[in-house]
């Protein structure tokens, strides 16, 4: 026997492990470029902004590894 006024879980959109909040500051521009990144790719703002900095991580090794 299920209860119909059950409260659902709260879905975890954040691979496990992520518990490190980082704070940044960016301008109206950059923050309207982040907010249409997020709405073509049906993410959150946080999951946007960590999407792309996790690729520019990425992209910033492999010109490092480039380089040497």
């Amino acid at each position: 026997m299920t209860s119909t006024n059950a409260i659902a879980p709260k879905p975890i959109y954040a691979p496990k492990g992520c518990t490190s909040t980082v704070l940044t500051r960016m301008t109206e521009d950059e923050r309207a470029d982040l907010e249409r990144i997020a709405e073509l790719e049906m993410r959150s703002l946080s999951a946007t902004a960590r999407m792309l900095l996790l690729r520019g991580i990425a992209e910033y090794d492999q010109d490092t590894l480039n380089a040497e």
